[in-house]
């Protein structure tokens, strides 16, 4: 994830409900002006008179030695010297200029190996914004920056007692297009109102978690186009940069129409979720079905009513067939006369299995199947496809909600890999090429590495810890949801028939 900008507004209102207003921020784009002008059905010169705010814009600051002290206690446990702090403090600068200035990185990792700090202490390290998590009041905020090209809006809910020393749950709230469609179409005032009584409603309900709740475009909903996953993606990318975030606990909730966007963003970004909870939705597109043996490691908990006459309980069914067939972590409730909206407590009990659930960073077994070319929809945890054997056809899918389209291949590429102590075993369907990732809590970098691929050992060494390729890892998949140091790169594809030029044929 590209770095923040040094300068970020938050709004956030100062009545009963710490809500913020979204146009008293002074420098609104004016893509949101008109989405909102949009949905109002007002031109974008309609003035409104916005309740009692106040615009916040902070520069970065350098946290202080003992905050900072409280924090490596936390993240390194037993690797933690106190002795060795203002060595981690010069080394945490390093990392924060690595990822803001990115001409001068080449010559920042020479620099954080000539510290002679552990490769893996390192990693850990890169979770840590020492100019970027703030102390927060309790209340909601709303974000507008600009990350690289594109600009990143959503809600930010901090709870009461928010602490930056320690990790803290993520829940992801996808608001409804409901109440943005319907007729009458609503005011400006209203979609204020909307967001102001969701973020409400979501803080109290999880009042012992970070909230996020991106910002709707009804042009490109949550995807399944690129910008419209984007919409959520980012965000928790975004929110991971200001606050502290357990990558272990980042919960995905949706009811309706946002209830396929969870299901449809989970199993393309599996590796980030420990649960999701869609309510009354589904996945119907054989695009789809095919990587659900990816969610093996995220838990889905599921409802659906049998009275639903807005989308049919089958779709739910479905699915949670399938992750049992594969003994999949699934809890389904199917209730009757509910109706297309679950209750407060229907929507209470799935909340309380959700949070139950917590990620294992580096599981022990990974399964993958995929038929997209896309790197990132192809990596999960500390395993990465790299090139099918027989890709087949490039199949277009034109998005019916959003701009451009997407590719997928006629045929899968799947891989079931396990781990155990230094030893990786590996079952491939058309798979050509392959890396995997480790580190100091999966493996003993001071003994050798083995890897059996169907059967057929094809890696048996040792394997260096790298900084460089740590760092480069961690732009791929966003800064510190994972740190790995060491890599194994598996090539299963056909060796190249070559002769010398000067081989006279016969």
């Amino acid at each position: 994830m590209p770095p923040c900008s040094d300068a970020w507004k938050v709004t956030a209102a100062h009545d009963a409900d710490m809500i913020c207003d979204m146009r008293s921020l002074p420098a609104w784009p004016i893509a949101v002006v008109l989405f909102v002008a949009f949905l109002a059905g007002a031109q974008t010169t309609q003035s409104v008179q916005p309740p009692r705010a106040t615009t916040v814009s902070t520069n970065p600051v350098e946290m202080d030695r003992d905050t900072l002290a409280k924090i490596y206690a936390r993240e390194l446990g037993e690797k933690y010297d106190p002795a060795k702090l203002d060595s981690l403090i010069d080394a945490q600068r390093l990392i924060e200029d690595y990822f803001a200035n990115a001409p001068e990185r080449k010559s920042i990792v020479a620099k954080l190996v000539a510290t002679n700090i552990d490769p893996n202490i390192l990693g850990r390290l890169t979770r840590v914004r020492m100019r970027g998590w703030m102390e927060l009041a309790a209340g909601v905020y709303y974000i507008n920056e600009r990350v690289g090209p594109r600009a990143v809006k959503y809600f930010l809910g901090i709870p009461k007692g928010y602490d930056r020393t320690k990790p803290w749950p993520l829940v992801i709230k996808l608001p409804a297009a409901d109440a943005f469609v319907k007729e009458p179409r609503p005011t400006a005032d209203e979609v204020v109102i909307f967001y102001r009584d969701w973020m409400a409603d979501e803080v109290k309900r999880h009042p012992d978690a970070i909230v996020v709740m991106p910002l709707l475009n009804l042009d490109e909903l949550y995807g399944p186009s690129y910008a419209g996953m984007f919409t959520v993606i980012q965000p928790m990318q975004h929110a991971a940069e200001r606050v502290n975030i357990d990558p272990a606990r980042v919960y995905l909730i949706g009811h309706s129409m946002s209830a396929h966007a969870v299901w449809n963003l989970a199993l393309h970004y599996p590796m980030y979720f420990a649960a999701i909870n869609p309510l009354a939705g589904g996945a119907s597109q054989d695009w789809q079905r095919l990587r659900m043996m990816n969610l093996r490691n995220v838990a889905a908990i599921v409802w659906h009513d049998f009275n639903d006459d807005i989308i049919k309980v089958q779709r739910a069914r479905d699915l949670v067939k399938i992750m049992r067939q594969m003994k999949f972590d699934v809890d389904y409730t199917e209730t009757k006369k509910v109706g297309h909206v679950p209750s407060e407590e229907i929507l209470a009990n799935c909340y309380e299995k959700m949070f139950s659930r917590i990620r294992k960073l580096h599981p022990e077994r990974i399964t993958h199947q995929s038929n997209r070319p896309d790197s990132i929809f192809n990596r999960q945890d500390w395993m990465q496809i790299y090139q099918a054997l027989n890709a087949g056809d490039e199949n277009w899918h034109i998005v019916s909600r959003g701009r451009g389209h997407f590719i997928v291949y006629s045929n899968t590429f799947k891989v079931d890999a396990t781990r155990s102590a230094n030893r990786i075993d590996v079952t491939t369907d058309n798979v050509a090429s392959m890396r995997f990732y480790l580190n100091d809590q999966m493996v003993d970098f001071s003994k050798p590495v083995t890897v059996n691929v169907n059967k057929r050992g094809v890696f048996e060494a040792m394997v260096t810890p790298s900084v460089d390729e740590m760092l480069k890892d961690q732009l791929f998949v966003g800064r510190g949801w994972r740190y790995f140091t060491g890599i194994i790169d598996v090539d299963l594809g056909p060796k190249p028939a070559t002769q010398p030029s000067t081989k006279r044929s016969r």
